[in-house]
Parts: C-alpha cells; sequence; structure tokens
C-alpha cells in the first residue's frame, strides 16, 4: 500500500514532484564547489571497437560508471541499467533475464535474442542468437556501455545495437614500477534468505597486472520454487610483451543451480503472486549448468600509424533442466577468432576485419520418470562477419563516419531423431551499411544523425519447424534505423544533457509459433515502425548533491500483419512500454553518511498482438544509506543499506508475450517481481 488517506496514483506523483524538486530548486549559484564533473570529451567508449570519445559517436552513447554500479549492492542487473533511456531489462527469477533496447526483442519468450552483449571483447551471443548474461556478478564489473541503434557494421547483427559490460580495471594503484597488492571482500544479506560472499584481488605493475575474483550467492527466492545458488570466478589481466605488444586476457567460470516457477496466470497473479504455477511446483522443476568464457587478445602496433588485433575466444557450457514435460540436457562448445588492422592518419582514422564463429550443439530430451530418450538432435551453428569502417573530418567542426558490415550465416542439422535426412537453414548473404556524421556547435554542443541497416537472424529454435526439420524459407529480420539527437554540458560540467528521436522500420518480423508447451518454432509475419524520443539530464548543483533523471516514450505498432488469419495492422507492439522514466538522486550527509533516492515509473503495455491483454505499469521508489568512514592505513570500510520497492508496489518483472493456453488453463503472462525487501552490506579494502 502506497497511502490510505490518498490516492494511490496521486501519492505516486507526490513523491515524484518532492524527488525532482529536491534535486533542482537548489542554484548552481550557491555551490561552494564541484566534484565529479561531467567531462565528455574524456570519456572514452569501447564498444565501438575500438576506444573513441563519447561525443564523436554519431549514436546514443550511455555509459553507466563504478559510482552507480558499487551502489545496487542486491545483485540485481535489471538495476544497473535502469537510468538508461530506452532500455528495459526484464526479470523473471534471479537467472533469467530479457534485454531490449528500442523495443527491439521484446517478442523473445525467455531471453535475449535481439541485441547484442560483451563482457569485455568478447561477445556473449551464442551461435542461436541467445546472449546469455544472466550470470555475471556486479562486483567483478566496472562499467556498462550502452549504443543503441542498428549498428552491425559494428558488431555483426543485432537490431537493437549492443551493451557491453567491462570487467573491473587491474591497473588501478599500479602507477609505480613496485609490485603492489590490492583486494577486497564483501558480505551482503538480504530479504528472502539472500546471501553473497564477494573477494576480489589485484596484483601487478603498470606493464603487467592480474585480477582473480569469487562470488558466492544463493537466496530462497520471493515465490515458491525459486531458491537459487550461483558460484563465479574471474581471471583476468594484461601484460606487455615486447616486439609483439600487449597482450590481454579473460576467464570467466559459472555454476548455477536455480530452481523454476515459471510465469502465472492472471488471477493468481492478483491474489497469491508468490505461488509458482502448479505444474512446475510439482515437478520441482530446476535449472543447473556451468559455463566457460575464455578469450585473449594480442595488440600490436606494426607502425606508427598501423595496428593490429588480433582475439581468439572459446564458449562452452553443460545444462540439465528438469521440466513438467520433459528433462533437457545439452551443451555447447563454440570458438571465435577475429582479426582486424586500424589505419590512423592525418584527419582520418580507418578500420577493417574479419570474424568468424563455429558452435557445436548438442541436445537431448528424455521422459521425466522412466529417462527415455524422446528426442535428440546435434546442430553445427556458424556465421562469418566482415567489416569496414572509415571515420574522417571534411571541415574542422564535422566528422563523418561509414561503415559496412557482410554477414553470411549458416545452422546445419547433422543428426534428428525426428527426421532421417539431414537440413541446412543458410540465408543470403546480408549486407548492413552505416553512416552517420556529427557537428560540434560549440566545444559544449554536439549535433549528430545517423542511418543504418540492421538484422536479426532467427534463432535456431525458430529455424526448425514443429516436426524438427529446417525451416529454409524462413528469412532474416531486416530493417533500418535513423537516428537525430545532440549531446552537451554546461555550468562548468556540472550539468549534461542527451537527447535523441529515432524510427526504426523493421521488415519480415519473425512471430513465435507455440504447438505445444515445449515446442515453437518462428515464421514471418509482416512489418512493423518503431518511434520514440528519449533524453538525459545530469546534474550537480553543489558539491554535495547529484541529480539524473532519464526518459523515454515510444510509439510502436504493426505496420502489416496477419498472424493465422488474423489482422493485426496497426496494433501496438506487445512488450514494450510506451513510456519509462528514472530518477535519481545522492546526497552526502555530515557523519561520511550518503543518501541515495531512486524513483522509476514504467508506462502499460499490451502482452499480446490483439491488444486484448494488458498489462498495467508500475511505480518503485527506492532508499539507500551509504556510510564510509576515512580510512585507516591497512583497510577501508564501506557500508551500505537499502530498502527496494518502499512502498510495495506489486508489478510484473517479466511479462510472457501471447502466452498459450494448453488443456484449458487460463494463459500465463505474469512474472511477478520482488515486494517490498532489503539488502544491507559490509565491504574492506586493503
Amino acid at each position: 500500500m502506497w497511502c490510505t488517506e490518498c490516492s494511490a496514483a496521486g501519492c505516486k506523483v507526490g513523491w515524484l514532484i518532492v524527488l525532482l524538486l529536491m534535486s533542482w530548486v537548489v542554484s548552481p549559484q550557491q555551490s561552494g564547489g564541484v566534484r565529479d564533473t561531467v567531462q565528455l570529451d574524456e570519456v572514452q567508449v569501447t564498444a565501438a571497437r575500438y576506444p573513441r570519445s563519447l561525443r564523436s559517436v554519431a549514436a546514443p552513447v550511455q555509459v553507466v560508471g563504478a559510482g552507480h554500479i558499487q551502489t545496487v549492492i542486491s545483485g540485481d542487473l535489471p538495476a544497473v541499467l535502469a537510468a538508461v533511456p530506452g532500455v528495459q531489462l526484464q526479470a523473471a527469477t534471479a537467472q533469467t533475464l530479457k534485454l531490449t533496447l528500442r523495443g527491439i526483442g521484446s517478442r523473445s519468450q525467455y531471453g535475449t535474442n535481439r541485441t547484442q552483449v560483451y563482457l569485455n571483447d568478447i561477445s556473449l551471443s551464442g551461435g542461436d542468437g541467445y546472449s546469455v548474461f544472466d550470470d555475471l556478478e556486479l562486483s567483478f564489473i566496472e562499467r556498462a556501455e550502452v549504443v543503441k541503434g542498428s549498428y552491425s557494421a559494428w558488431y555483426g547483427s543485432g537490431m537493437g545495437g549492443a551493451v557491453r559490460f567491462v570487467t573491473r580495471a587491474p591497473h588501478r594503484g599500479f602507477e609505480h614500477k613496485h609490485t603492489k597488492l590490492i583486494a577486497e571482500t564483501g558480505i551482503t544479506a538480504g530479504s528472502f534468505g539472500r546471501l553473497k560472499f564477494t573477494g576480489l584481488v589485484s596484483v601487478g605493475r603498470p606493464s603487467n597486472q592480474l585480477t582473480a575474483g569469487i562470488a558466492r550467492l544463493s537466496g530462497d527466492g520471493f515465490r515458491e520454487n525459486s531458491a537459487y545458488a550461483r558460484t563465479s570466478g574471474l581471471l583476468t589481466g594484461g601484460h606487455s610483451i615486447p616486439v609483439l605488444g600487449k597482450l590481454s586476457y579473460l576467464l570467466l567460470l559459472s555454476d548455477v543451480h536455480a530452481f523454476t516457477p515459471s510465469s502465472i496466470d492472471e488471477s493468481t497473479y492478483r491474489s497469491n503472486p508468490s505461488a509458482a504455477a502448479s505444474n512446475w511446483l510439482l515437478a520441482k522443476g530446476f535449472n543447473e549448468y556451468q559455463r566457460l568464457v575464455a578469450g585473449v587478445k594480442l595488440e600490436t602496433a606494426v607502425a606508427p600509424d598501423w595496428s593490429n588485433s588480433l582475439l581468439v575466444t572459446t564458449k562452452t557450457y553443460d545444462q540439465f533442466e528438469l521440466r513438467p514435460f520433459n528433462i533437457l540436457d545439452d551443451r555447447s562448445l563454440g570458438w571465435s577468432i577475429q582479426e582486424s588492422v586500424r589505419y590512423t592518419g592525418p584527419g582520418f582514422t580507418s578500420a577493417a576485419g574479419i570474424e568468424g564463429f563455429f558452435e557445436r550443439y548438442s541436445w537431448q530430451t528424455r521422459a521425466n520418470e522412466t529417462g527415455v530418450v524422446l528426442n535428440e538432435a546435434q546442430e553445427l551453428r556458424r556465421y562469418l562477419n566482415a567489416f569496414v569502417n572509415l571515420e574522417f573530418r571534411p571541415v574542422e567542426p564535422l566528422s563523418v563516419s561509414m561503415a559496412v558490415n557482410v554477414n553470411v550465416t549458416n545452422y546445419r542439422l547433422l543428426h534428428s531423431s525426428r527426421r532421417d535426412d539431414r537440413g541446412a537453414y543458410m540465408p543470403a548473404p546480408i549486407v548492413s551499411p552505416m553512416a552517420g556524421m556529427v557537428y560540434r556547435l560549440s566545444d559544449r554542443v554536439s549535433l549528430y544523425g545517423s542511418a543504418g541497416h540492421g538484422f536479426s537472424n532467427p534463432t535456431v529454435e525458430e529455424s526448425l519447424r514443429s516436426d524438427g526439420s529446417m525451416n529454409t524459407s524462413l528469412r532474416p529480420e531486416k530493417g533500418w534505423t535513423f537516428d537525430i539527437g545532440f549531446k552537451s554540458w554546461h555550468l562548468n560540467s556540472r550539468l549534461a544533457l542527451q537527447g535523441s528521436v529515432y524510427a526504426i522500420l523493421l521488415n519480415d518480423l519473425l512471430v513465435i509459433k507455440r504447438p505445444a508447451e515445449d515446442v515453437f518454432y518462428g515464421d514471418n509475419a509482416g512489418s512493423s515502425v518503431l518511434r520514440g524520443v528519449e533524453g538525459m539530464i545530469r546534474y550537480r548543483p553543489l558539491y554535495w548533491l547529484s541529480s539524473s533523471l532519464s526518459v523515454s516514450a515510444s510509439d510502436n505498432r504493426f505496420r502489416v500483419f496477419e498472424d493465422s488469419g488474423a489482422g493485426f495492422s496497426g496494433n501496438r507492439l506487445p512488450g514494450i512500454p510506451g513510456m519509462q522514466l528514472y530518477s535519481g538522486l545522492v546526497a552526502d550527509l555530515p557523519l561520511k553518511l550518503q543518501l541515495h533516492l531512486t524513483y522509476r515509473n514504467t508506462g502499460s503495455q499490451f502482452a499480446d498482438d490483439a491488444n486484448q491483454v494488458k498489462v498495467e505499469g508500475w511505480q518503485t521508489f527506492d532508499v539507500g544509506v551509504r556510510y564510509e568512514p576515512e580510512a585507516t592505513k591497512l583497510v577501508r570500510v564501506k557500508a551500505q543499506l537499502w530498502v527496494y520497492n518502499v512502498f510495495d508496489e506489486q508489478y510484473a518483472g517479466m511479462v510472457l508475450i501471447n502466452a498459450p493456453s494448453f488443456a484449458g488453463s487460463a494463459p500465463r503472462y505474469y512474472y511477478p517481481a520482488l515486494p517490498r525487501n532489503w539488502a544491507a552490506s559490509l565491504q574492506f579494502y586493503w
């Protein structure tokens, strides 16, 4: 309950007004000093294959820094990206996330399959098109970079854009020649049995560093059958090698065991949101897997103006999932190699490269009671990307970037128990150009515009028919994104502004057909148009007070869409809220205390193509207090306490689009989010 003496909506709006006024009423002329100023020219983003100034990128780019990430002690990844307009990260459970950028990927059933996700330089997307980052440990992450738009010329596939998580920088504190050791450890406890232990150690000097981390997270979960446990390990570092250059590496290990409450129908969602789906509860369904992600990168300066980069990565996982209808046992092994060369000349920069990815995937389903094999298959997934990029300045205030990417994808069914013949899915090569311009009106204001082609290949599951054969006539989603916007900062860098307007024209829309609870496949069903505006403000009126506000509003509709004889043209696309707002305030208080306030407002959305099932919008308010006393010569201590969803708002953490109904049961659209909950942490640094 929000309030007993006023309407719920009015009380929520009142809290928003209070929060915004607290962050804006103070005149900047009253400031006694400036701290943590925003220097856009100095912010380097690396999501565009090589480091670039944020102001020089002809795209809406937002960077989520370590200061914000370290306050998310709950380990909640959606809270990390909540401040970025146009980003929607839904959480069905602690280990099931779905990321959409500007609505791209909203039709995905249970994961992220239209957006590229990276850990440093390593793509976390598999050969099936899904990006798995649910098990990322936040204590390992330094920052997140979000680039929106169809920049396939930079990333390969991905209509929505890309999110890049960067691991903790091991070079901090290694500015001296002598070997130095830095360590930290922490413990976090919270509602519903949540408990986390973390440890991180860095050792080295400027030319050679090594960082190792370990974390253990566990909890009972808010819902029935939702207990989980995860162990994570990280090893990363960099070494300078004479003649060869800089060698960097990364190794990430994850061991996950999570029970599955699944989605529930509307009646259960309203009356008993902590309940699990009855069939999953009866079966005590769960998912466990072990995953390894590793990569080695060698950067070499082959000449004063030429540099070369060679990246080799590998990914593997082994999964076992107990479901009400069968047991899924699957595993994959993949590797990739990327070679690129870059030339920096007077007034222009050019880069070119090629990337190959190969993955072998094997799966088997077995009967729950007897263990008899029901179906099994082996698949080979491959793709090849070649890209060229050019940036130059025809006149001093104007910079132009142009790029093109060529993609060739092949899925091959090596063996299937459902059919004797082998099959292959190989669409025609896809050429994706992109062009953008940045014009500096002044040292403080930049305008940009861009147009880019993007595409999303169907996942392997979408390319398989219900009988297990390959649908060779299935076409990838393809489209164009158009962006115009600005980036600026003012008042001695205390005020930073970003804004953009975009339109996405999407063709050959991929829709999911689901003839059974454990079987789904894809089909092309039409086209759509997604339009929106985004804005972000960061303001520090006083040295002890900082605030941020981000907002996005969009109108997303089917342009031409027919499915199974039903016409949905003109309907709104399901799974995309019409509005999202985030407001945050950080204030330094006496006694070494720091107050954090955050407010989130997400508008309503439809859950089906017919626009007959509407999911209500929601608003949450979080309060946190941080205490960091003066550091001693030996140790520094930091303590935090947070209360999330202070007013106990009931809302859906994730919505299942076009949820089917089987055996006369009601469709299960809803994954309830956490009610009011708390978390407290204590960390030590040496």
